[in-house]
């Protein structure tokens, strides 16, 4: 263990001085040195060929040179590595303070001279005399150790060993043994039972079970806990494993009544955590948490094999009757058996459900049990050696023989194979029968003195995960990895924090807590890097996480404590401010509890900004603004709660209200634009023209260009009123139902190969049909979500048949009609958002009561129909990791009481559709803001979250109310839209608005998708496009299949929904277009066409300037201005040989521009 008094190192490490100033004893950088860079660069990893553990070895270098150039920091690679811009930035997960690299860069210059005394204090060792009292309540069983004559068992329970006599009636305990202060780590019986020796931290005691008097006493030249332990035949020799936490495992064999023992060696690379005698005491085994397994002369320490195959702790062991097979079990869930001889894997067993804690042969090595973490209790039987061709599986019969109540630490078998006992974590040493009939031992044994203790104040739900979380530790790229990291393995965002607690306490007999030392655990040397951590730093030693963290390991570690309130949310000061440039703002969290209470979180919260180009946040919470103008967000985010903090930076000149109060207001749209323009200190673009108005709102509205007819009468018409003449004419429009029926199918549609050409087709004529009876939207979802009937038949059934499991239903709802992404929460909590498991599963609940009947998903083309149907009953889903059965609930809402004879799709439409209802109203109302002004107000359209917040949220609001209050109807939200003074700004910036991306201060250009395009070009060439299936005057946009064949809107985004949907569109415009313009065929074919526009043109009497101006308003609704009318005459004034040519050069030349292609 680590001494104290290193932490002092880490004070002299806080100098705020500049660089030049620094005064740099050689300590101090070692200290840093220690701690931010040898977990890498040392002897035995050596990243990138360097290892920094002496002078001579950072000056050598590695793979890029020498790390040190004494004197000249500026040239040093350690030093330009450091900071934020360095090349192969380093440490490699976290900034080292800038006051830490000024102390490293004075350090080189002066010449960079070495410690090696200081070095060596970070490994010095804790005398066994500086433990405290364990803290009350914790007296875990830990070890076990039945004698050889099956009279007595020893347990190892706390810091004591209790031994009782299994011979005697209701097996009284005998004797109560003390004098370690720490938890009992290992116990050994001699096989004559005349010696009972147990092992704890740097100390082995030996009695005499004659009298109980100790014996021996063996300490020096122990390191660590003694974690495994056995006699040797001559019962008179102990085989021990100790070592320093997490830096070696050594085997030492002490003959009892030497000072030293007869042998030490380095056995392992990390602690030794499991240890066995063959039967005929010539062979030890041991397992590391180096995942390793090795096997030893017990005589002579020679290593007889190294066994390498498992990725977790080797934490149990066993060696068969003639020692020939050595079976391991591992954290990493495996249990397997190997030949010793050959080193080779012979059975492959074991359930997978959790870490294999212990195991033992039965009497006649026919079969095994094996305990794991999770309190299971199996047994393995028929066992057959892995031939290399039959799956590991077959290996052995599997069978859950029963669960126990709390996590066994470690088990053992009476020699007739006819009982197990077991010592658990929660202090009861239980017997398993052959019948497996469990019975706890009964304990008297008298508490801890220190039970007396006050009752704990932390917890480790409410202050510990906190600090693992801010630390980094539950990251997908730490231990919250899929198989975690250097053995220690957490659930990502902490998902499940009971069993990251048992992770913490409980794994491999605890050996990442210390509670008769708490500033020695190893969760806490590792996090200060005290030793050696791959993850860096997370916190210094004297830091107040690491204080809270060993004072929480003193008071016992209590996962809550009693009558702990709940995390109700959290609250960022201030939650919205305007600032200037280069403004700082130290932001404040408190958090808020279910009794009302709250506390300063500022220091464990985790802060985001969305736009680092406007205001950067540090991870102490503090804002600095750039100098450039916008706005931004910053996340907070703490224990799953989010809170936000919204920064606007306007532009140094204001205007003053009477320049707003002057601006054109058609509806109250404008009204609350305006308003956060003018916060912002921006204004409008002026009014587009005409025909940018009639082009936008005919390719908005009904996806189609205006004809050349239209475009001359609109541009003609002096008529005040005739904008919204021309939107009611347009919302009228048959191309409507089609244009908007694409946009929604999108979305809806499922794959027909997965689901069946049929049904697929019935669903897209079921929404096309909705959308020319403008059904209103809360009926569409609500006839949607509580479809049923036979797929065939009936088009929403479609929808069941593709979402076949609730799961699937969930996310598909939340994110189409609730505008949220609930797809994160189904493994683990949402990162950016408040929604957890519980929350994803009991929205899944609302599906469960679907039933089926047919032959299944089909093949691609239609086969069998199914029948989809609500069958009464509990609606219920399980939990994935509580197994607690969950009730059907709507998200950020209470559960809804459901009879069984109800259908729960008819409760959630209910909800769904409810007035008050957060989400549903404006989940559709900001997707079709998104389709006529270029962005949603919530962007992404389906990622509504606390920290994705509306760019203008009172406009959202009042959009979505007026949506209900007018019906759902999707015709009165456009015409609204429509007819604001917003959505005729130019797209032409102005100098306050250049910069403005989500304020729609100006129109924002955006590509025409790809069934508009192609109906665009359809109608400008005048030739249509055929598709398959479909009659010969189909627009684009009456496709009802990605499978009908079209090259042209597959390279311009059209989606496809064999990909999961929802088939979002890509907009950003790409090479594969440009080129697809250029040099089509089908383009080619239809400007040559005789049927076609150009051949009509170049065989008509029309003039060359008459030409141009059908071309222009054809393509862009407008007529050519001067240069483009004398430019365009002159190219078609060729004569009559050339002049179909000449056509189709500016025509050509009008459809590759981004005037067409885009909607501006």
């Amino acid at each position: 263990m680590i001494a104290r008094q290193n932490a002092l190192l880490f004070v002299l490490l806080t100098s705020s001085l500049a660089a030049e100033e620094l005064k740099v004893r050689p300590a101090q950088a070692m200290g840093l040195l220690k701690t931010q860079c040898m977990s890498c660069h040392n002897a035995q990893k050596q990243k990138g060929g360097l290892s920094l553990e002496t002078r001579d070895l950072a000056l050598k270098g590695g793979d890029n040179g020498a790390a040190l150039k004494a004197g000249d920091a500026a040239h040093s690679a350690l030093i330009t590595s450091l900071t934020d811009s360095g090349d192969a930035h380093m440490p490699p997960k976290k900034q080292m303070p800038e006051k830490q690299i000024n102390l490293l860069k004075a350090w080189v210059n002066a010449g960079a001279a070495w410690d090696d005394t200081a070095l060596k204090k970070f490994g010095e060792l804790t005398p066994a005399d500086k433990l405290v009292a364990l803290p009350a309540g914790h007296e875990p069983a830990t070890t076990l150790a039945l004698s050889a004559n099956g009279k007595w068992l020893a347990a190892g329970i706390g810091n004591r060993v209790v031994v009782r006599d299994m011979t005697a009636k209701d097996t009284p305990i005998i004797a109560t043994l003390e004098g370690h202060k720490d938890v009992i780590q290992s116990l050994a019986w001699s096989s004559d039972a005349t010696r009972l020796a147990a092992g704890g931290y740097r100390s082995v005691i030996v009695w005499n079970p004659a009298d109980w008097k100790v014996t021996h006493t063996l300490t020096t030249p122990l390191e660590g806990r003694v974690t495994g332990m056995t006699f040797l035949p001559d019962n008179s020799t102990l085989v021990l494993a100790d070592g320093a936490t997490s830096v070696k495992g050594v085997l030492h064999r002490w003959k009892l009544g030497e000072a030293k023992p007869a042998q030490s060696i380095d056995a392992h690379a990390d602690n030794i955590l499991s240890l066995v005698i063959s039967r005929d005491g010539k062979q030890i085994a041991t397992g590391g948490a180096d995942n390793l397994a090795k096997v030893w002369d017990a005589a002579t320490f020679k290593e007889i094999a190294k066994i390498e195959g498992h990725v977790g702790h080797i934490t149990a062991l066993g060696f068969n009757n003639d020692g020939k097979w050595l079976a391991t079990g591992s954290a990493d869930k495996d249990l397997k058996v190997w030949d010793i001889a050959s080193k080779e894997m012979l059975m492959l067993l074991g359930d997978k459900s959790a870490g294999v804690n212990a195991l033992m042969w039965s009497p006649n090595a026919t079969s095994l049990t094996y305990l794991t973490e999770n309190g299971g209790v199996h047994g393995v039987t028929e066992l057959k050696t892995h031939d290399g061709v039959r799956l590991a599986f077959t290996s052995g019969k599997q069978k859950k023989l029963i669960s126990l109540e709390s996590v066994p630490n470690t088990a053992v078998m009476t020699t007739d194979g006819k009982n197990i006992f077991t010592a658990m974590h929660n202090g009861k040493v239980i017997k398993l029968d052959e019948k497996t009939t469990l019975s706890p031992l009964p304990s008297n044994v008298s508490p801890l003195t220190s039970n007396t203790s006050p009752p704990p104040t932390l917890s480790y739900t409410k202050d510990i995960l906190p600090i693992l979380t801010k630390a980094g530790c539950n990251l997908g790229s730490c231990h919250a990895k899929s198989s975690g990291q250097a053995g220690f393995r957490l659930s990502i965002f902490a998902f499940d924090p009971k069993t990251d607690y048992m992770e913490v306490v409980n794994d491999s007999r605890g050996r990442r807590v210390f509670p008769a030392l708490p500033e020695d655990s190893l969760i806490l040397q590792k996090a200060t890097v005290r030793v050696q951590h791959e993850g860096g730093q997370r916190f210094e030693p004297d830091s107040e996480s690491a204080k809270t963290i060993a004072e929480w390991i003193r008071q016992g570690m209590p996962y809550e404590t009693p009558n702990q309130p709940a995390l109700a949310g959290i609250e960022v000061t201030p939650a919205e401010k305007t600032y200037r440039k280069n403004e700082e703002q130290v932001l404040k969290v408190m958090a808020k509890y279910s009794d009302g209470s709250s506390r300063d979180v500022t220091a464990l919260t985790d802060y985001i900004s969305s736009e680092k180009a406007i205001a950067a946040v540090d991870e102490t919470g503090k804002l600095k603004t750039s100098t450039e103008s916008g706005e931004t967000v910053i996340v907070a985010r703490y224990m799953g709660q989010v809170g936000i903090s919204r920064v606007a930076v306007p532009a140094e000149k204001l205007f003053p209200p009477e320049r707003y109060a002057t601006l054109t207001v058609r509806n109250e749209i404008d009204k609350l634009v305006y308003a956060r323009l003018q916060k912002l200190g921006h204004l409008p673009s002026e009014t587009c023209s005409d025909a940018d108005f009639l082009r936008r709102s005919t390719l908005d509205a009904i996806g189609m260009l205006p004809t050349v007819e239209e475009a001359r009468a609109f541009l003609a018409d002096k008529n005040p009123s005739k904008y919204e003449q021309w939107v009611a004419q347009l919302l009228e429009r048959p191309e409507w139902a089609d244009h908007w029926a694409i946009k929604w199918g999108d979305l809806i549609r499922p794959n027909p190969s997965r689901v069946g050409v049929k049904p697929v087709y019935l669903l897209d004529q079921w929404i096309r049909q909705s959308f020319r009876e403008n059904k209103p939207w809360d009926r569409f979802a609500r006839e949607l979500l509580t479809a049923e009937g036979n797929t065939h038949k009936h088009g929403p059934v479609a929808i069941w048949r593709d979402k076949r499991e609730p799961i699937d239903a969930a996310t598909f709802i939340g994110q189409i009609f609730l505008g949220v992404r609930l797809e994160c929460a189904k493994c683990h909590h949402h990162p950016t958002e408040k929604w957890d498991q519980t929350d994803y599963y009991q929205l899944a609940a609302f599906f469960t009561q679907m039933k089926r009947k047919g032959q299944g998903i089909s093949a691609p083309i239609s086969g069998e129909p199914e029948q989809w149907w609500f069958a009464p009953g509990n609606a219920s889903i399980e939990h994935p990791v509580t197994k607690a059965s969950l009730k059907p609930r709507p998200p950020a809402d209470k559960e809804i009481p459901i009879a069984e004879t109800q259908d729960p799709r008819a409760v959630l439409s209910d909800w769904m559709t409810n007035p008050k209802n957060p989400y549903f109203a404006q989940a559709v109302v900001n997707r079709t803001w998104s389709s006529f002004m270029g962005r949603g107000i919530v962007d992404p359209v389906d990622d509504f979250r606390a920290s994705n917040p509306p760019s203008n949220g009172p406009l959202l609001e009042w959009l979505a109310q007026d949506f209900v209050k007018h019906g759902y109807h999707l015709k009165h939200l456009m015409r609204t839209i429509m007819l604001s003074q917003t959505y005729r700004l130019s797209s032409l910036p102005n100098e306050t608005n250049v910069a403005d991306l989500k304020n729609y201060s100006r129109s924002y250009r955006r590509r025409l998708p790809a069934e508009t395009l192609l109906d665009a070009v359809c109608a400008v060439t005048e030739v249509r496009e055929s598709f398959s299936g479909l009659p010969p005057d189909a627009l684009a946009k009456q496709t009802w299949n990605h499978k009908l064949e079209s090259q042209f809107m597959d390279a311009f985004g059209r989606p496809n929904a064999s990909s999961e949907c929802p088939c979002e569109r890509d907009a950003k415009p790409s090479v594969v277009q440009a080129l697809h313009l250029m040099n089509s065929n089908k383009l080619q074919d239809m400007l040559t066409s005789a049927k076609g526009r150009v051949t009509r043109l170049a065989k008509s009497s029309l003039t060359p300037q008459q030409i141009a101006e059908e071309l222009y308003l054809a393509c862009f609704a407008r007529l050519p201005d001067a240069e483009e009318a004398a430019i365009a005459g002159k190219a078609l004034d060729v004569g009559v040989a050339n002049r179909q040519a000449a056509i189709e050069d500016v025509l050509w030349s009008l459809l590759n521009s981004a005037e067409f292609v885009f909607n501006h």
